[in-house]
């Protein structure tokens, strides 16, 4: 019986199962669901970004024709704010005494249609007193800055610090000491599907939610715990969503409010948000300030590492308050780092809170050793491809103690070739032919950035896989998908790792129904932690298969083939038996759990731009990526993640910034104030190079690569701007992003370039 299977799935560039039908009109998000009864609510809120709530005047509203229901903080009860613990201030779902930012719900509306709801939602009168608010960091510190919390003084919402080896030695030897502030802006998740909920309740009290998530699971277990249900009650889908970029994989208060007020109405209730209401609302990330200092020999090799951060978090405590971790273990990079004193102060501020978007911070704390390593290598009069080459991990060390601690241990890479990195993609940029182009005359620059990046989060995933008598398979996976390629990607292990068909092989992901617990997509942890517990799930489901086949052959397991028609003895076709004789009616399942331990993806990145001083204008001519990103389950996937990573991080570099003013009001809340990189901006595709090292404890080698295209991106064009103007014979260190028009001009406006030797 001979198997229909590639000996290879596990590597293929497949095209994406779930395109035709994104690209037909076919797909099904959150504002699509189709159900009987369907109510329309909208959220009023707070044009204030720091304020008294006085009072919340509903009569006009109420009075609108289709209008079913208009409800305050005090109307819902069952929504009660969480308490305050300590300097950590949760967000409530609705505000009932202040307004910490412009944006912030007060009230919801609903009606029969979405265009009564919003017309009632404009009709309710908000009295807030204003009271001085804070559009940043520095604003937030300054001296006789406003209390945005009362009893929270200097808006400190909390300190951690992290250290390793002897920082004050480091300090107290040095040789060489550089020291530099560096900002970067607040960014937006920018994608394409604004947020949007739909909730129905079913006769016996299961509530049943469709929403625009990458958290299936987070959303389910906030929403349970706030309606006092048992988890198994709250079913969470996302079957199709358009875009995350981590600013999805949080819980929002639309998400409690459109059930609650279904269960109040007895009749399902959507909310889709605007462009507009999602961007004020929705969580953003950086905004920080970092004041580094760098210690190092005489010859340049690094001693220590010093860095003090104010870290937005916007205006109440949630997950992107955590985030300062990410930045600092990422400061180390792919560097030998001796020694580091950090701190991260969790500032509040008039916008709104914080969360993760692409590169989850770890962008943030590469860009902060990456530009103090160019301004070193300045310092010293050295390259700056040299001054890694001097500083850089050796594949021999691997697996290697950072020293960084996180929980009772330290950070580990788990593998890689860093130098080889580097290497490759100062080949590939040509560097030679850079520095004649300059010696021509041309404002052109060149700038290298490494990085590593730690993939997963270490918790343990769960996976099962389904097979029915008739031959199909499912694979039933917990992380949810928003343009990842879940259902190839995955459907392509399961079936290697079965021996199956991959066209018998289908999977489903991004409901809560399907295991009991899994965590967001986030992280670049789906092929690492998904991808080796689905391998799992398969292969621990063959293993099951030719167990029960040699028991109806009497033979030996090992003996034993499986596959969608049944199994029979190898060399023996005659002595076979049918697949239905195997399985059960009902279908065999098997689930296996992948306890992870994180992996480290690393790569080298070199760009090469053209500046016009006179504009302002950065052009970005060509750009390389090099990356390890482990054993590649599909690289047609591989691919197109790492140049949506680079538009991502193009974007911060020279784009993206939410802009408050120093009162807190937001100003960037549609794409024509807030910039995105489009298409002839992006014109210089990214050149892709790839390096395969082993890795550690990782049993299937799948690495994360949605970020790793992102994060050194913004170094990387700022070392090449640096050059490019520095050659032009002006004095430019980037230290702010993003790197606008006026930025750049003010940069090739600094004095005339200085002798080595200063920095």
């Amino acid at each position: 019986m001979a198997r229909d299977v590639p000996d290879q799935l596990i590597g293929r560039p497949l095209r994406r199962r779930e395109d035709p039908a994104l690209l037909t009109g076919r797909g099904r998000y959150a504002g699509d669901i189709a159900v009987q009864g369907l109510a329309h609510l909208a959220v009023v809120r707070s044009p204030e970004p720091h304020g008294v709530l006085r009072g919340v005047d509903t009569g006009a509203a109420r009075a609108l024709p289709g209008v079913l229901a208009v409800l305050t903080a005090a109307d819902l009860p069952e929504l009660e704010a969480p308490a305050p613990q300590g300097t950590r201030r949760p967000r409530p779902v609705l505000a009932r005494d202040h307004v910490r930012y412009a944006g912030e719900p007060v009230a919801v509306v609903v009606a029969e249609d979405p265009y009564t709801a919003g017309d009632a939602a404009e009709a309710v009168a908000l009295d807030v007193e204003s009271r001085p608010g804070a559009g940043g960091v520095l604003a937030a510190t300054a001296p006789g800055a406003p209390e945005l919390h009362e009893g929270v003084p200097g808006n400190l919402a909390g300190v951690a610090t992290r250290a390793f080896g002897d920082a004050e030695a480091a300090f107290a030897n040095a040789a060489v000491v550089v020291s530099r502030r560096l900002s970067l802006a607040r960014v937006a998740g920018a994608y394409l599907e604004p947020r949007a909920v739909t909730a129905v309740w079913d006769e016996d009290g299961a509530l049943t939610l469709w929403s625009s998530t990458q958290s299936v699971y987070g959303v389910r277990d906030w929403v349970a715990a706030l309606l006092h249900l048992p988890a198994g009650r709250v079913r969470v889908l996302a079957e199709d969503v358009g875009g995350g970029f981590g600013a999805k994989g949080m819980p929002y208060a639309e998400e409690a409010l459109v059930p609650v007020v279904a269960r109040r109405l007895g009749r399902p209730v959507r909310w889709v948000g605007t462009r507009s209401e999602d961007t004020a609302t929705t969580a953003q990330s950086h905004g920080g300030v970092l004041d580094v200092d760098v210690a190092a020999t005489a010859g340049g090799d690094l001693l220590g590492l010093r860095v003090r951060l104010l870290h937005d978090i916007g205006a109440y405590w949630g997950p992107g308050a955590e985030q300062g971790d990410n930045v600092l273990s990422h400061l180390v990079c792919a560097y030998r780092l001796p020694a580091l004193d950090a701190e991260v102060r969790q500032v509040y501020t008039s916008a709104v809170p914080s969360g993760y978007i692409r590169g989850g911070g770890r962008e943030v704390g590469n860009f902060a050793i990456e530009r103090m390593l160019d301004l070193l290598a300045r310092r010293l009069d050295v390259d700056p491809a040299a001054l890694r080459r001097r500083n850089i991990i050796s594949p021999d060390a691997m697996p290697y103690d950072t020293g960084y601690p996180r929980g009772d241990a330290t950070v580990v890479y788990d593998g890689g070739d860093y130098p080889a990195l580097l290497d490759a993609a100062l080949a590939a940029i040509g560097e030679p032919d850079v520095r004649r182009r300059q010696a021509a005359g041309a404002t052109v620059g060149l700038g290298v950035a490494c990085c590593v990046e730690s993939t997963g989060i270490g918790a343990p995933e769960q996976a099962r896989v389904a097979v029915a008598p008739d031959g199909a398979v499912t694979g039933f996976v917990g992380s949810t998908p928003q343009g990842q390629g879940h259902r190839t990607s995955l459907a392509q292990v399961v079936a290697e790792r079965l021996g199956w068909p991959l066209e018998r092989v289908r999977v489903v992901a991004g409901d809560t129904s399907v295991l009991p617990r899994s965590w967001n997509s986030a992280a670049s942890r789906t092929a690492f932690e998904v991808g080796n517990a689905a391998a799992l799930a398969a292969a621990a489901t063959r293993r099951r298969l030719r167990e029960l086949a040699s028991e109806r052959l009497e033979a030996d397991p090992a003996d034993v083939e499986v596959g969608p028609d049944g199994a029979h003895v190898r060399g023996a076709p005659a002595r076979r038996v049918p697949l239905a004789d195997l399985v059960p009616a009902g279908g065999l399942e098997v689930v296996e759990t992948f306890h992870s331990r994180r992996t480290f993806a690393s790569g080298c990145h070199a760009a090469l731009v053209e500046v016009d001083p006179e504009t302002g204008a950065v052009d970005v001519r060509r750009y390389v990526i090099v990356h390890d990103s482990g054993r590649s389950i599909n690289p047609l996937l591989v691919d197109g993640q790492l140049h949506g990573g680079y538009a991502h991080g193009f974007g911060y570099a020279l784009f993206e910034e939410a802009v408050y003013d120093e009162q807190g009001a937001f100003r960037g809340a549609t794409f024509l104030d807030y910039a995105i990189p489009s298409a002839p901006e992006l014109a210089a595709v990214p050149e892709l190079r790839e390096v395969s090292s082993r890795a550690f404890g990782n049993p299937e080698g799948f690495k994360g690569v949605g970020e790793s295209g992102t994060i050194p991106v913004p170094a990387a064009i700022a070392a090449a701007v640096d050059d490019a103007l520095r050659r032009h014979g002006v004095d430019a260190f980037v230290s702010e992003l993003p790197l606008t028009p006026e930025r750049v001009r003010a940069l090739a406006a600094a004095p005339p370039r200085r002798s080595a030797g200063t920095a």
